[in-house]
C-alpha cells in the first residue's frame, strides 16, 4: 500500500469539520492529522508542518470574515516544505482564485457537489492534479483564471440500481458508520430489520460478487481509467476478504466514487 496521505483541517463549523473528519477517517488513503478549531489554534498550523501534513483542508464558510485567511496561511508556509491548501466552501467565491498562491494551490470544491467524494478529491491532489468542481470551475473561466495544464473538474457519482430509502440507509450505515442498532433507531425498525436492509444493500451492491471475482467491479465507472485504477488498487488493498469490515470499506469506495466531468493534462 501507499503512504498515507496525511491531510490537516482548519475550520470553525464544527458540523462541516466533522463532515470532513468523518470522509477523510473512512477513506483507507487519507489520513486525519489533526483539526485546526479556532482563530487561537492557528499557530498549530505550524506544528502540522512539522508532521509533515501533506493538504491543509480548508473550510472557507468559516472565514467569511477574515478575506485574508489564505495569505495568513502562505505568510506560515516553509518554503522548503510547503503543504498544498484544499479549499472547500458552499458558495463560488473569485476572491480564492485572486489570493491563493498558485505554488500551493491543491483545488477548490463546492460542498454540495463534491459532496461524500472528498477523499477521493484528495487523492487525485496528491497526484499533482489541481481539484476542482464543476461551480469553482467555471467561477474560475470568468474572472481569466489561468488553470495550470493538469486539472481535473469532481462531481459526486450517483450510484444506479438504488431506492431512495437504500440510498439513504447507504449513507447512514456505509459512509457515517452508524451501527446497526442506532441505524434501527433511526429508521424506527427493528435491530434484526436493519442488519437484513444492509445485507440487502450489499446484494445490490454486488460486493460479495465483486470480491469472488464473479461480478465487474468497473460496472458503475463507465470506462473511466483512472477511476478503475484507483478502484483496483483498493482491490488488491482488500485481498479476498469477507469481512464485515472489509465489505463495508469497498461499500464505502464504491459509493463514495466521483464522476470526473473533465480532465487535462497538458
Amino acid at each position: 500500500m501507499t503512504r498515507d496521505i496525511l491531510v490537516s483541517i482548519m475550520g470553525d463549523d464544527l458540523y462541516a469539520r466533522d463532515w470532513m473528519a468523518l470522509l477523510i477517517v473512512r477513506d483507507w488513503r487519507t489520513r486525519l492529522v489533526s483539526e485546526v478549531a479556532c482563530d487561537e489554534d492557528f499557530m498549530n498550523f505550524k506544528t502540522d508542518l512539522i508532521h509533515k501534513v501533506d493538504f491543509l483542508l480548508v473550510d472557507l464558510d468559516s472565514y467569511q470574515n477574515r478575506p485574508d485567511i489564505l495569505s495568513e496561511i502562505d505568510r506560515e508556509m516553509d518554503p522548503k516544505k510547503p503543504v498544498r491548501v484544499l479549499c472547500v466552501g458552499s458558495r463560488p467565491e473569485s476572491k480564492v482564485f485572486k489570493r491563493i498562491n498558485p505554488a500551493n494551490f491543491a483545488g477548490y470544491l463546492l460542498k454540495e457537489e463534491i459532496s461524500t467524494s472528498l477523499a477521493w478529491a484528495i487523492t487525485f491532489a496528491s497526484e499533482g492534479n489541481l481539484v476542482l468542481t464543476p461551480g469553482t470551475q467555471q467561477c474560475g473561466f470568468e474572472i481569466g483564471y489561468q488553470f495550470p495544464g493538469k486539472y481535473m473538474v469532481l462531481s459526486a457519482r450517483p450510484i444506479p440500481g438504488l431506492t431512495a430509502r437504500q440510498s439513504e440507509i447507504s449513507r447512514l450505515a456505509i459512509i457515517f458508520s452508524v451501527g446497526r442498532r442506532d441505524l434501527a433507531d433511526e429508521l424506527k425498525i427493528s435491530d434484526q430489520w436493519s442488519y437484513g436492509m444492509v445485507s440487502e444493500l450489499y446484494d445490490n451492491l454486488g460486493l460479495k460478487e465483486i470480491f469472488n471475482g464473479e461480478s465487474d467491479p468497473y460496472k458503475y465507472i463507465n470506462e473511466d481509467s483512472m477511476i478503475q485504477e484507483h478502484l483496483t488498487e483498493i482491490l488488491a488493498e482488500l485481498g479476498d476478504s469477507k469481512k464485515a469490515k472489509d465489505l463495508e470499506t469497498l461499500a464505502f469506495h464504491l459509493i463514495t466514487m466521483p464522476v470526473i466531468d473533465e480532465f487535462r493534462d497538458l
